[in-house]
């Protein structure tokens, strides 16, 4: 599956720290450097790395200047010059790099020694922990597999670190005033493998491969079920290495709203339906302006059997209503996404007569939305023919499934309470054991986890088996990420 490439703009992550190691930095090169500096706003220090309080002596400075550089000599572990950028001056002279206004003779010699990025998540009303039990929970977890991690606060809050200070990859959350920091630093040897996307300036490449290793590194990291952790749990689902079926459905996030009728949700299932048969079609090429549209071309009579439709006058009205509402983008509505939502998604549809009197379908369908970054993969559930309580409970499942937390909760006693039709206890029993099957089915094609939990009194508890006896309120079940 082909996926968007990642920008440091596209996941918000700043640059936060840029330093650059110079073996040998001669005073003509250094001058050539300061005054580049100094024209671009930068005043310039330097101060010697072997003392514990060092004093930062002045190179080039102006009062007219807001932004700095440190040039820092005899470190501890470095005998040459390192220049280095921090905080918003980072930030800066990051942007003077892709905007192509730093010379790269001047940095011919050097190379990166350390970068820092970030992403900054606000809290939310809707967290359901507070920030200080957020950390130490986080602290207790990480500390039960063994992560070098620790839990110290200063006058501007809490800092969770994790890793070794010396190692080449070490990661900080910082608590602000309304905010959580995390901030991923990268130094050493590994940098070295991306320093020649910098200076060449691909700096596509360069942020792509490095914003995945921000993502990586906190999504191994971190115990992912807790809501300030929201933001790395969608952009994770897209770039997971999760093993792809052909036959399988490929997701967005759908909306949490309620489907104003049994047919909205039929025509939405009949939508993800033709999703999972059309990308195994034959298809060319068609532009529409700046858009390119897959030209899909198949029988009528073909689709119905694939959805196990009876292949008769009735159920092709059907369908020709079903694809007048795709082409006025209403099902589209019910995803979340707005870039989704706002693709022209099937610009037009033709039905023809064919051969032995059979309906030959044309279809449009914008070709981005093949290779866009779906962020859910589910097994295929759609092809049967289904009973009534199995179409309810399969879209009850993808529904909530399709959501942003990874904690999946399903109120059984509200799903009983609100269903169409007036129930037995058989029948009852009946959807209680189809929900845990299509457990299975998540289990079995890895994207659950193995701890579920039921409700009971209104609270969860964790079990080692869901029965129809013990989902009576409800059961919560975790997606697993494979990162």
């Amino acid at each position: 599956m082909k996926q968007n490439k990642l920008s440091f703009e596209s996941e918000n992550l700043v640059v936060d720290w840029i330093s650059f190691k110079f073996q040998f930095l001669d005073n003509f090169t250094k001058r050539q450097i300061v005054n580049y500096l100094f024209k671009a706003g930068f005043n310039s220090y330097q101060e010697s790395g072997k003392l514990a309080k060092p004093i930062k002596e002045s190179i080039l400075v102006s009062p007219e200047n807001k932004l700095e550089a440190l040039f820092v000599t005899e470190g501890p572990y470095w005998q040459g010059t390192i220049l280095q950028f921090s905080g918003f001056n980072a930030k800066i002279f990051y942007n003077l790099i892709k905007q192509e206004l730093v010379p790269n003779k001047l940095f011919s010699s050097a190379i990166l020694g350390r970068l820092d990025i970030h992403y900054s998540r606000k809290n939310k009303i809707s967290d359901k922990i507070s920030v200080i039990d957020f950390f130490e929970k986080c602290h207790r977890e990480l500390n039960e597999t063994n992560k070098n991690v620790s839990l110290q606060k200063n006058i501007k809050g809490l800092i969770l670190k994790i890793g070794n200070r010396k190692s080449n990859h070490y990661s900080r959350i910082y608590q602000g005033k309304d905010f959580l920091k995390f901030e991923y630093e990268m130094k050493g040897r590994f940098l070295r493998e991306y320093h020649s996307l910098l200076i060449e300036n691909n700096l596509e490449e360069f942020e792509n491969k490095l914003s995945k290793r921000f993502l990586y590194n906190f999504g191994k990291t971190l115990p992912l079920h807790y809501s300030y952790l929201d933001w790395l749990v969608v952009k994770l689902r897209p770039i997971r290495k999760q093993k792809f079926y052909s036959s399988a459905l490929k997701l967005h996030y759908i909306q949490t709203i309620n489907f104003t009728s049994t047919i909205d949700r039929q025509q939405f299932f009949t939508l993800l339906q033709f999703l999972v048969y059309a990308q195994n079609l034959d298809y060319e090429i068609d532009s529409l302006g700046s858009t390119y549209y897959r030209r899909v071309v198949f029988r009528v009579q073909d689709f119905l059997e694939y959805t196990k439709q009876s292949n008769n006058y009735y159920q092709l009205k059907k369908l020709l209503k079903f694809f007048e509402e795709l082409q006025k983008n209403s099902l589209i509505q019910f995803f979340s996404d707005i870039k989704y939502r706002s693709l022209v998604t099937i610009p037009e549809v033709r039905f023809d007569k064919g051969k032995q009197n059979s309906w030959i379908a044309q279809v449009w369908i914008a070709e981005e939305l093949f290779y866009y970054a779906h962020p859910f993969i589910l097994p295929d559930l759609l092809k049967p023919k289904l009973k009534k309580y199995e179409f309810e409970v399969q879209f009850k499942v993808i529904q909530v499934f399709s959501s942003v937390d990874i904690e999946k909760i399903f109120s059984i006693k509200d799903f009983l309470q609100n269903y169409p039709s007036t129930l037995n206890n058989q029948q009852k029993t009946k959807i209680k054991k189809y929900f845990i099957q299509l457990v299975g089915r998540l289990k079995e094609h890895d994207l659950i986890q193995s701890n579920y939990k039921i409700i009971s009194g209104g609270k969860p508890y964790h079990t080692d088996q869901l029965t129809p006896r013990n989902i009576f309120e409800g059961f919560i079940v975790y997606e697993k990420l494979s990162i």
